[in-house]
């Protein structure tokens, strides 16, 4: 018995629940309904917005107090998801799906959490010192909190990577990526407009995104240690199966004496996905010959 080895493209769908761009988009929806849920509870028993803001808000954003940032360490990760406007988090949640989408598009899924991650941590640590040199004596009354600067790093990064990518591409050509995160980036400094105390932070962010891009083309992959963390821990928590052995061993590999049969395709599905998103954005008659004939293998293939 052969086994066909069909290798994975990488890609993942919004209903697959191991995609990072859905689990953080997850994870926005639900700390925006716990914190309103939670400000509704207030407002309802009548107590002042200042009751829920030192009681509950300010101990998941980002707090510019040296002493505060002491005693909740923890704000430099729940402030990335602290967000209490519905059209600003719905806004939030449009442009990350789209620039995460791409980034997971162009480099792989994996690439997605750190790259938000980073981006937002060092848009925290730009705006702790940014308030304390410029505001030394008001440190107590500023906090750093929301989604942006994650989502300015994914945006900065995929157009860092490729600039030229193509919106609506049957829409007269398409519209260049480069043009939407320029949009992007405008609607975002006239939101930051009345606190210039944050254009450092978002900035921060923004170089963040370049960085990881380049040292990654360079073969530096600055978030290979986050997944493996993150897969540490999630290993842990994960019940180990008492020896048995898996359906693809005991169908497909050695039974007896026999060994397994792998059959490998000269032409991988990575390769065929390449080649669509390349006749997507191009149209096909820009394909090379040697791309022509791997679309026709292909299909005579099966793949």
């Amino acid at each position: 018995m052969a086994y066909i080895d069909y290798r994975s493209s990488g890609r993942s769908t919004i209903w697959n629940t191991g995609n990072p761009l859905v689990m953080l988009i997850i994870l926005q929806v639900l700390f925006f309904i716990l914190l309103n849920f939670i400000k509704s509870v207030y407002t309802f028993s009548e107590l002042q917005p200042e009751a829920f803001n030192r009681n509950i808000y300010h101990w998941f954003i980002l707090p510019a107090d040296p002493m505060k940032l002491l005693s909740r360490p923890w704000t430099i990760i729940t402030m990335q998801f602290s967000e209490l406007k519905t059209i600003v988090a719905i806004s939030n949640l449009i442009w990350l799906w789209t620039f995460g989408y791409l980034v997971q598009d162009l480099v792989g899924s994996d690439k997605v959490i750190p790259i938000y991650v980073y981006g937002a941590f060092f848009a925290g640590l730009a705006f702790f010192i940014t308030s304390q040199i410029a505001f030394p004596n008001n440190t107590s009354r500023l906090f750093f909190n929301g989604p942006a600067a994650g989502i300015l790093a994914l945006a900065i990064a995929a157009t860092t990577l490729s600039p030229s990518y193509k919106f609506f591409p049957m829409l007269g050509g398409g519209i260049p990526l480069w043009i939407i995160t320029a949009i992007y980036v405008v609607l975002n400094g006239v939101a930051l407009a009345s606190s210039p105390l944050l254009f450092v932070p978002h900035l921060a962010a923004a170089l963040s995104g370049f960085v990881f891009i380049k040292l990654l083309v360079r073969g530096n992959d600055g978030g290979r240690w986050m997944n493996d963390f993150f897969s540490a821990v999630a290993n842990a928590f994960t019940p180990k199966k008492n020896g048995t052995a898996s359906i693809r061993t005991t169908s497909f590999y050695q039974q007896g004496k026999t060994k397994a049969i792998v059959k490998k395709h000269g032409v991988t599905q990575e390769r065929i996905d390449m080649i669509l998103d390349k006749i997507n954005q191009k149209g096909y008659e820009n394909l090379t010959e040697d791309e022509k004939n791997i679309l026709k293998k292909a299909s005579k293939e099966g793949l």
